[in-house]
């Protein structure tokens, strides 16, 4: 009856735009023009969860990382999630032979990779036991389906701010290394969200994972 909770490794793409012709102005941006606010997308993905049968007490202990075969290993819950952005940048060649960049779009996703439970083996579909533990993970599967929602409308408001913050800036490198820095920098605001999103989790599965809690779902079957 233990949770377990990922976040991947965060991947940063870039999109590019070839330079546009020469600009009449030296400053980024030309005095005077409007700036426009770059177009913000979040795809999101929790998928249904899935149900397993197959592995042992011993076997989700090591899962879970447990160092004790109780019941508390009788059930596992585990997600896994993904993060991911993709700014693209127009550049454009000032008169003075400098580069100019300016964020047009930010493309991000929010998946969940994996939403899975194991109930263990020893207690088979339809047992007291089975039936016992397939509720207490259902609760595991709420909180999962809950906090990626609070976590999805925190990154889509964070996005938003993040992006309109980028003004259009004179680059010192590649484009390439430009479009990096951009993303490498949405990803660095993203991150307090994420961490969060982890922490928030973790607090509302210990919330139900207690020993006291643990004694009602057991104190419900005689054939554990």
């Amino acid at each position: 009856m233990r949770m377990v909770i990922a976040v991947s490794r965060l991947c940063v793409m870039v999109a590019l735009s070839a330079l546009a012709a020469p600009a009449d102005a030296v400053t980024c941006p030309s005095p005077g023009k409007e700036i426009a606010q770059p177009t913000v997308r979040l795809a999101t993905e929790l998928p249904v969860p899935t149900y397993a049968n197959n592995l042992n007490r011993k076997q989700l202990a090591a899962i879970g990382h447990g160092n004790t075969l109780d019941s508390h290993h009788a059930g596992l819950t585990q997600t896994r999630t993904a993060f991911s952005v993709r700014p693209s940048l127009n550049f454009f060649r000032l008169s003075d032979g400098k580069i100019c960049a300016q964020v047009t779009e930010v493309e991000a996703s929010w998946r969940a990779t994996q939403l899975h439970v194991d109930i263990a083996r020893e207690y088979r579909v339809g047992t007291c036991p089975y039936r016992e533990v397939w509720e207490h993970e259902s609760q595991h599967v709420q909180i999962a389906k809950d906090q990626f929602a609070i976590a999805e409308q925190k990154l889509r408001s964070r996005l938003a701010v993040q992006a309109g913050a980028m003004r259009p800036f004179i680059i010192s490198g590649t484009p390439e290394q430009a479009a990096r820095e951009v993303a490498a920098r949405m990803m660095a605001a993203m991150q307090p969200v994420l961490d969060a999103y982890r922490v928030d989790s973790e607090r509302a599965n210990a919330a139900i994972d207690t020993q006291e809690n643990y004694r009602r779902v057991t104190a419900r079957c005689a054939d554990w």
